[in-house]
Protein backbone atom coordinates (compact mmCIF):
# COMPACT_ATOMS: atom_id res chain seq x y z
CA UNK A 1 0.00 0.00 0.00
CA UNK A 2 1.41 3.19 -0.71
CA UNK A 3 2.91 5.78 1.97
CA UNK A 4 0.33 8.01 1.96
CA UNK A 5 -2.35 5.80 3.34
CA UNK A 6 -2.75 5.96 7.28
CA UNK A 7 -2.19 2.43 9.07
CA UNK A 8 -6.11 2.30 10.41
CA UNK A 9 -6.87 2.39 6.95
CA UNK A 10 -5.00 -0.46 5.80
CA UNK A 11 -6.01 -2.44 9.26
CA UNK A 12 -9.91 -1.92 8.69
CA UNK A 13 -8.92 -2.98 5.15
CA UNK A 14 -7.60 -6.54 6.41
CA UNK A 15 -11.02 -6.74 8.67
CA UNK A 16 -13.77 -9.36 6.99
CA UNK A 17 -16.24 -7.29 6.82
CA UNK A 18 -18.55 -9.72 4.49
CA UNK A 19 -18.74 -11.77 7.37
CA UNK A 20 -20.39 -8.91 9.59
CA UNK A 21 -22.25 -7.52 7.04
CA UNK A 22 -23.97 -11.02 6.86
CA UNK A 23 -25.01 -11.19 10.23
CA UNK A 24 -26.19 -7.96 10.08
CA UNK A 25 -28.69 -8.90 7.79
CA UNK A 26 -29.70 -12.23 9.33
CA UNK A 27 -29.95 -10.46 12.87
CA UNK A 28 -31.34 -7.08 11.56
CA UNK A 29 -28.71 -5.40 13.23
CA UNK A 30 -28.71 -1.81 12.10
CA UNK A 31 -32.85 -2.00 11.85
CA UNK A 32 -34.27 1.57 12.14
CA UNK A 33 -30.19 2.76 12.60
CA UNK A 34 -29.34 5.41 10.81
CA UNK A 35 -25.88 6.85 13.04
CA UNK A 36 -24.32 4.26 15.74
CA UNK A 37 -24.08 1.11 13.19
CA UNK A 38 -23.08 -2.19 13.40
CA UNK A 39 -20.00 -1.19 11.51
CA UNK A 40 -19.62 1.32 13.09
CA UNK A 41 -19.87 0.85 16.44
CA UNK A 42 -17.26 -1.90 15.84
CA UNK A 43 -14.64 0.00 14.09
CA UNK A 44 -14.79 2.42 17.22
CA UNK A 45 -14.07 -0.47 19.61
CA UNK A 46 -11.21 -1.67 17.73
CA UNK A 47 -10.10 1.64 17.93
CA UNK A 48 -10.55 2.75 21.40
CA UNK A 49 -8.81 -0.86 22.48
CA UNK A 50 -6.08 -0.29 19.62
CA UNK A 51 -5.32 3.05 22.14
CA UNK A 52 -6.11 1.36 25.46
CA UNK A 53 -9.34 3.53 26.69
CA UNK A 54 -10.44 2.46 29.56
CA UNK A 55 -14.24 4.43 29.40
CA UNK A 56 -16.52 5.65 26.98
CA UNK A 57 -15.71 9.59 28.14
CA UNK A 58 -11.89 8.46 27.48
CA UNK A 59 -13.30 7.17 23.49
CA UNK A 60 -15.13 10.22 23.14
CA UNK A 61 -12.24 12.56 24.05
CA UNK A 62 -9.55 10.79 22.16
CA UNK A 63 -11.19 10.20 19.11
CA UNK A 64 -13.80 13.47 18.75
CA UNK A 65 -10.91 15.36 16.64
CA UNK A 66 -10.88 12.28 14.66
CA UNK A 67 -14.48 12.63 13.89
CA UNK A 68 -14.30 14.00 10.18
CA UNK A 69 -11.21 11.57 9.14
CA UNK A 70 -13.48 8.18 10.81
CA UNK A 71 -16.48 9.28 9.39
CA UNK A 72 -14.44 8.55 6.28
CA UNK A 73 -15.46 4.60 6.97
CA UNK A 74 -18.72 5.12 8.05
CA UNK A 75 -18.21 5.75 11.81
CA UNK A 76 -20.86 8.14 12.38
CA UNK A 77 -20.77 9.32 16.36
CA UNK A 78 -18.70 8.97 18.55
CA UNK A 79 -20.66 10.59 21.54
CA UNK A 80 -20.50 9.03 24.49
CA UNK A 81 -24.64 8.40 24.81
CA UNK A 82 -24.61 7.20 21.48
CA UNK A 83 -21.72 4.51 22.23
CA UNK A 84 -23.85 3.23 25.12
CA UNK A 85 -27.24 3.06 23.14
CA UNK A 86 -25.38 1.19 21.00
CA UNK A 87 -23.49 -1.25 23.38
CA UNK A 88 -26.97 -1.95 24.71
CA UNK A 89 -29.03 -2.78 21.67
CA UNK A 90 -26.67 -4.27 18.68
CA UNK A 91 -26.56 -7.57 18.56
CA UNK A 92 -23.06 -8.90 20.08
CA UNK A 93 -23.34 -11.73 17.68
CA UNK A 94 -22.00 -9.16 14.71
CA UNK A 95 -18.87 -9.19 16.39
CA UNK A 96 -18.91 -13.20 17.01
CA UNK A 97 -19.27 -13.80 13.06
CA UNK A 98 -16.17 -10.83 12.68
CA UNK A 99 -14.63 -13.16 15.55
CA UNK A 100 -14.96 -16.41 13.44
CA UNK A 101 -14.00 -15.31 9.99
CA UNK A 102 -11.18 -13.92 11.61
CA UNK A 103 -10.28 -16.76 13.69
CA UNK A 104 -10.32 -18.65 10.16
CA UNK A 105 -8.03 -16.78 8.30
CA UNK A 106 -5.04 -16.06 11.35
CA UNK A 107 -4.90 -20.36 11.51
CA UNK A 108 -4.43 -20.41 7.83
CA UNK A 109 -0.80 -18.76 8.71
CA UNK A 110 -0.74 -19.82 12.50
CA UNK A 111 2.69 -22.02 12.90
CA UNK A 112 1.70 -25.45 14.36
CA UNK A 113 1.95 -26.67 18.18
CA UNK A 114 5.78 -27.65 18.91
CA UNK A 115 4.63 -31.26 19.22
CA UNK A 116 5.41 -33.97 17.13
CA UNK A 117 1.26 -35.72 17.41
CA UNK A 118 -0.29 -34.59 14.51
CA UNK A 119 -3.95 -34.06 16.31
CA UNK A 120 -5.05 -30.69 17.35
CA UNK A 121 -4.17 -29.56 20.89
CA UNK A 122 -6.22 -27.96 22.86
CA UNK A 123 -6.32 -25.67 26.52
CA UNK A 124 -9.80 -25.29 28.53
CA UNK A 125 -9.95 -22.81 31.37
CA UNK A 126 -11.69 -20.21 32.56
CA UNK A 127 -10.56 -16.26 34.20
CA UNK A 128 -13.12 -14.64 36.67
CA UNK A 129 -13.44 -10.98 36.24
CA UNK A 130 -15.00 -9.43 39.46
CA UNK A 131 -17.70 -6.70 38.68
CA UNK A 132 -19.86 -4.38 40.84
CA UNK A 133 -22.75 -6.24 42.24
CA UNK A 134 -24.73 -2.93 42.43
CA UNK A 135 -24.24 -1.92 38.82
CA UNK A 136 -23.93 -5.84 36.90
CA UNK A 137 -26.93 -7.12 38.06
CA UNK A 138 -27.24 -9.80 35.88
CA UNK A 139 -23.96 -11.09 36.68
CA UNK A 140 -24.73 -11.28 40.46
CA UNK A 141 -23.70 -14.42 42.29
CA UNK A 142 -24.98 -13.37 45.50
CA UNK A 143 -26.44 -10.50 47.46
CA UNK A 144 -22.95 -8.87 47.61
CA UNK A 145 -20.92 -10.46 45.21
CA UNK A 146 -20.85 -10.35 41.29
CA UNK A 147 -18.62 -11.53 38.49
CA UNK A 148 -18.15 -12.27 35.17
CA UNK A 149 -16.01 -15.86 34.08
CA UNK A 150 -15.05 -16.33 29.98
CA UNK A 151 -14.90 -19.98 29.12
CA UNK A 152 -12.46 -20.42 26.23
CA UNK A 153 -10.29 -22.92 24.25
CA UNK A 154 -6.96 -21.84 23.26
CA UNK A 155 -5.89 -23.37 20.24
CA UNK A 156 -1.99 -23.84 20.31
CA UNK A 157 -1.69 -23.68 16.65
CA UNK A 158 -0.73 -19.86 17.10
CA UNK A 159 -2.28 -19.99 20.11
CA UNK A 160 -5.41 -18.64 19.33
CA UNK A 161 -8.42 -18.39 21.47
CA UNK A 162 -11.06 -20.32 19.29
CA UNK A 163 -13.74 -20.02 20.98
CA UNK A 164 -15.20 -18.18 24.24
CA UNK A 165 -18.56 -18.58 26.22
CA UNK A 166 -19.73 -16.01 28.72
CA UNK A 167 -21.08 -17.08 32.32
CA UNK A 168 -21.26 -16.01 36.25
CA UNK A 169 -18.91 -17.35 39.15
CA UNK A 170 -21.66 -20.00 39.33
CA UNK A 171 -21.57 -21.35 36.24
CA UNK A 172 -19.34 -24.64 35.85
CA UNK A 173 -16.64 -24.57 33.87
CA UNK A 174 -16.90 -28.73 33.34
CA UNK A 175 -20.80 -28.17 32.00
CA UNK A 176 -19.66 -25.65 29.70
CA UNK A 177 -17.14 -28.16 28.47
CA UNK A 178 -19.17 -31.36 28.21
CA UNK A 179 -21.66 -29.70 25.86
CA UNK A 180 -19.26 -28.91 23.09
CA UNK A 181 -18.05 -31.65 20.63
CA UNK A 182 -14.85 -32.72 19.73
CA UNK A 183 -12.81 -33.64 16.79
CA UNK A 184 -11.68 -37.89 17.08
CA UNK A 185 -7.78 -37.69 17.33
CA UNK A 186 -7.54 -33.51 19.04
CA UNK A 187 -6.15 -33.51 22.28
CA UNK A 188 -8.00 -31.49 25.41
CA UNK A 189 -5.63 -30.19 28.26
CA UNK A 190 -7.45 -28.73 31.47
CA UNK A 191 -6.57 -28.73 35.24
CA UNK A 192 -8.31 -30.43 37.91
CA UNK A 193 -11.61 -28.46 37.86
CA UNK A 194 -12.68 -30.25 35.18
CA UNK A 195 -12.53 -33.86 36.26
CA UNK A 196 -15.64 -36.01 35.68
CA UNK A 197 -14.56 -39.61 35.64
CA UNK A 198 -17.79 -40.39 33.10
CA UNK A 199 -17.07 -37.60 31.00
CA UNK A 200 -13.24 -39.17 30.86
CA UNK A 201 -14.62 -42.31 29.63
CA UNK A 202 -17.17 -40.61 27.02
CA UNK A 203 -13.88 -38.63 25.21
CA UNK A 204 -12.14 -41.95 25.46
CA UNK A 205 -14.70 -44.03 23.38
CA UNK A 206 -14.69 -41.04 21.23
CA UNK A 207 -11.44 -40.67 20.64
CA UNK A 208 -10.25 -37.78 22.35
CA UNK A 209 -7.01 -37.91 24.22
CA UNK A 210 -7.15 -35.80 27.29
CA UNK A 211 -4.29 -35.10 29.97
CA UNK A 212 -4.81 -33.55 33.19
CA UNK A 213 -4.09 -33.76 36.74
CA UNK A 214 -5.66 -36.47 38.95
CA UNK A 215 -7.17 -34.99 42.61
CA UNK A 216 -5.76 -36.01 45.79
CA UNK A 217 -9.26 -38.01 46.52
CA UNK A 218 -9.74 -40.24 44.01
CA UNK A 219 -9.28 -43.69 44.71
CA UNK A 220 -7.59 -46.10 42.37
CA UNK A 221 -6.28 -49.82 41.52
CA UNK A 222 -3.00 -50.07 39.62
CA UNK A 223 -2.91 -52.38 36.95
CA UNK A 224 0.20 -52.45 35.37
CA UNK A 225 3.47 -51.42 36.04
CA UNK A 226 5.43 -49.06 33.01
CA UNK A 227 8.83 -48.14 32.83
CA UNK A 228 10.28 -45.10 34.59
CA UNK A 229 12.48 -42.97 33.86
CA UNK A 230 14.03 -40.65 36.76
CA UNK A 231 16.53 -39.35 34.70
CA UNK A 232 13.79 -36.92 33.15
CA UNK A 233 11.76 -36.72 36.20
CA UNK A 234 8.92 -39.48 35.56
CA UNK A 235 9.11 -41.44 38.96
CA UNK A 236 6.46 -43.98 37.83
CA UNK A 237 4.34 -45.02 34.92
CA UNK A 238 1.09 -46.41 35.50
CA UNK A 239 -2.48 -48.12 33.83
CA UNK A 240 -4.75 -47.65 36.72
CA UNK A 241 -8.55 -48.08 37.01
CA UNK A 242 -10.98 -46.12 39.24
CA UNK A 243 -11.86 -47.85 42.54
CA UNK A 244 -15.32 -46.90 44.78
CA UNK A 245 -18.55 -45.67 43.18
CA UNK A 246 -15.67 -43.63 40.84
CA UNK A 247 -15.16 -46.90 39.10
CA UNK A 248 -18.99 -47.47 37.97
CA UNK A 249 -18.92 -43.63 36.34
CA UNK A 250 -15.59 -44.93 33.84
CA UNK A 251 -14.86 -48.30 33.14
CA UNK A 252 -11.92 -47.95 30.98
CA UNK A 253 -8.28 -48.32 32.42
CA UNK A 254 -6.63 -44.77 32.16
CA UNK A 255 -2.74 -43.77 32.52
CA UNK A 256 -1.36 -42.44 35.86
CA UNK A 257 2.16 -40.69 35.59
CA UNK A 258 4.27 -39.27 38.41
CA UNK A 259 6.51 -37.09 37.67
CA UNK A 260 8.83 -34.94 39.37
CA UNK A 261 9.66 -31.28 37.94
CA UNK A 262 13.01 -30.05 39.64
CA UNK A 263 12.05 -26.50 38.56
CA UNK A 264 9.74 -26.58 41.20
CA UNK A 265 10.54 -29.42 43.46
CA UNK A 266 7.28 -31.02 43.57
CA UNK A 267 5.84 -33.91 42.50
CA UNK A 268 2.64 -33.96 39.78
CA UNK A 269 0.60 -37.01 38.84
CA UNK A 270 -0.98 -36.69 35.77
CA UNK A 271 -3.92 -38.44 34.10
CA UNK A 272 -4.45 -39.01 30.53
CA UNK A 273 -6.12 -41.97 28.24
CA UNK A 274 -2.90 -41.71 26.07
CA UNK A 275 -0.87 -45.30 26.68
CA UNK A 276 2.06 -44.97 23.76
CA UNK A 277 3.50 -41.65 24.19
CA UNK A 278 6.15 -40.71 26.03
CA UNK A 279 5.74 -40.25 29.71
CA UNK A 280 7.93 -37.11 29.10
CA UNK A 281 5.72 -36.06 26.41
CA UNK A 282 3.07 -36.03 28.41
CA UNK A 283 4.12 -33.89 31.40
CA UNK A 284 5.69 -31.68 28.62
CA UNK A 285 1.89 -31.45 26.73
CA UNK A 286 0.86 -30.34 30.55
CA UNK A 287 2.92 -27.68 30.93
CA UNK A 288 2.07 -26.13 27.83
CA UNK A 289 -1.18 -25.35 29.33
CA UNK A 290 0.40 -22.19 30.65
CA UNK A 291 -0.29 -20.37 27.87
CA UNK A 292 -3.86 -20.28 28.58
CA UNK A 293 -2.93 -18.66 31.61
CA UNK A 294 -0.85 -16.27 30.04
CA UNK A 295 -3.13 -15.40 27.19
CA UNK A 296 -5.69 -13.98 30.29
CA UNK A 297 -2.77 -12.14 31.53
CA UNK A 298 -1.65 -10.64 28.30
CA UNK A 299 -5.89 -9.43 27.83
CA UNK A 300 -6.12 -7.92 30.87
CA UNK A 301 -3.16 -6.14 31.13
CA UNK A 302 -3.06 -5.50 27.39
CA UNK A 303 -6.43 -4.72 25.75
CA UNK A 304 -7.98 -3.49 29.31
CA UNK A 305 -11.31 -6.27 29.21
CA UNK A 306 -11.47 -5.68 33.12
CA UNK A 307 -12.55 -1.99 32.74
CA UNK A 308 -15.78 -2.50 31.13
CA UNK A 309 -17.42 0.57 28.57
CA UNK A 310 -20.59 -0.40 29.89
CA UNK A 311 -23.11 -2.32 32.58
CA UNK A 312 -25.13 -4.06 30.20
CA UNK A 313 -24.41 -7.71 29.27
CA UNK A 314 -24.91 -6.72 25.40
CA UNK A 315 -21.80 -4.49 26.20
CA UNK A 316 -19.64 -6.50 27.93
CA UNK A 317 -19.93 -9.31 25.23
CA UNK A 318 -19.06 -6.60 22.36
CA UNK A 319 -16.21 -5.43 24.35
CA UNK A 320 -14.78 -8.94 24.82
CA UNK A 321 -15.39 -10.50 21.57
CA UNK A 322 -13.72 -6.82 19.70
CA UNK A 323 -11.16 -7.38 22.06
CA UNK A 324 -10.45 -10.83 20.70
CA UNK A 325 -11.05 -9.71 17.48
CA UNK A 326 -7.71 -7.14 17.37
CA UNK A 327 -6.04 -10.01 19.20
CA UNK A 328 -6.47 -12.21 15.89
CA UNK A 329 -5.65 -9.25 14.01
CA UNK A 330 -2.46 -8.49 15.86
CA UNK A 331 -1.55 -12.43 15.51
CA UNK A 332 -2.31 -12.30 11.56
CA UNK A 333 -0.16 -9.65 11.11
CA UNK A 334 2.68 -10.85 12.65
CA UNK A 335 1.99 -14.73 10.63
CA UNK A 336 1.89 -12.87 7.31
CA UNK A 337 5.00 -10.80 8.18
CA UNK A 338 6.84 -13.43 10.00
CA UNK A 339 7.87 -10.55 12.83
CA UNK A 340 9.90 -11.86 15.86
CA UNK A 341 7.96 -9.14 17.84
CA UNK A 342 5.53 -10.01 20.38
CA UNK A 343 2.14 -9.14 19.93
CA UNK A 344 2.71 -6.31 22.50
CA UNK A 345 5.27 -5.01 20.88
CA UNK A 346 3.15 -4.65 18.32
CA UNK A 347 0.29 -3.18 19.72
CA UNK A 348 2.40 -0.45 21.00
CA UNK A 349 3.69 0.84 17.03
CA UNK A 350 0.10 0.53 15.79
CA UNK A 351 -0.82 2.62 19.28
CA UNK A 352 1.86 4.98 18.23
CA UNK A 353 1.36 5.12 14.39
CA UNK A 354 -2.36 4.43 14.18
CA UNK A 355 -3.60 7.92 12.02
CA UNK A 356 -0.11 8.31 10.54
CA UNK A 357 0.54 7.74 6.44
CA UNK A 358 2.68 4.73 7.23
CA UNK A 359 2.79 1.36 5.18
CA UNK A 360 2.90 -1.45 7.09
CA UNK A 361 5.83 -3.15 5.17
CA UNK A 362 7.24 -0.13 6.55
CA UNK A 363 6.17 -0.67 10.21
CA UNK A 364 7.67 -4.27 10.04
CA UNK A 365 10.94 -2.89 8.50
CA UNK A 366 13.32 -2.83 11.01
CA UNK A 367 15.73 -0.81 8.86
CA UNK A 368 12.65 2.02 8.69
CA UNK A 369 13.72 5.45 9.95
CA UNK A 370 10.49 6.24 12.48
CA UNK A 371 9.43 10.07 12.80
CA UNK A 372 9.83 11.03 16.14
Amino acid sequence: MGQGITLFRQLQALLPWAALTKSVARMQGDYKVHVATCRSHFLVLLVAMLRRQRSLRDIEHGLSGRQRYLSQFGVGSVDRSTLSHANRHRPAAVAEAMFLELLRRTRAVAPRHPFRFRGKLYTLDATEIPVSATLFEWARCAPDESGIKLHLFLDHDGRLPCLVEFGTWRDSELVMARRRSYAPGSVLCFDRGYFDSAWFGQLTRQGVVFVTRLPAYVRYEVVREGNADPARGVLADQVIRFTGTTSRRCAVTLRLITYYDAARETTLLFLTNQKTWAAATIAEVYRDRWQIELFFKWIKQNLKITHFYGRHEQAVRWQVLVALCLYLLLALLKFQNRSAWSLRELHRRLDQYLFDPLSLQNLFDNNYQFQT
